[in-house]
């Protein structure tokens, strides 16, 4: 890499993610198995209903409320599962790797990020506490390296 990852946005709006070191490149690769069916839970928040106690309230949340939810997750998560099908070594770079995220896709990268880090915080019962102290210095096992993704 030449001086660390950089952004540049192109006339047609998109933003280019360049420089990337192997190992960012290897954490945006893992998205679609923490988004898909059967990934790291995200599509599962949006099933439960804030009115729990309320029987009447939950059952129209569940019906009403939580399929456009999931289905504005759905729309979001395909978008960026689209957008990562550019990630590619940057050419004449060794250990570089770029991808281009148009600017109207920022929205869904913002939603399936957010997502994605709910859900290995819940996935691995990370506290807000662990949050707010310092990283791991070495990765032990997965929650250390869930610390170090969120």
């Amino acid at each position: 890499m030449r001086n660390g990852p950089r952004v540049e946005k192109r006339k047609d709006a998109a933003f280019v993610l360049r420089d990337l070191p192997p190992s960012l490149a290897l954490a945006l690769r893992e998205i679609p198995s923490l988004v898909g069916e059967g990934g790291a839970g995200v599509p599962s928040r949006h099933e439960g209903s804030p009115y729990r106690n309320d029987a009447p309230a939950d059952e129209h949340w569940s019906r009403h409320a939580a399929p456009g939810l999931r289905h504005l997750f759905e729309e979001a998560r395909d978008t960026v599962l689209r957008d990562l099908r550019g990630l590619e070594a940057e050419a004449g770079l060794r250990r570089g790797f770029r991808i281009a995220v148009p600017a109207k896709h920022l929205p869904a990268w913002l939603s399936t990020l957010a997502g994605v880090r709910v859900a290995l915080g819940d996935r691995h019962a990370v506290t807000e506490a662990e949050m707010e102290a310092d990283l791991p210095a070495e990765i032990r096992d997965e929650r250390d390296r869930a610390v170090i993704l969120i």
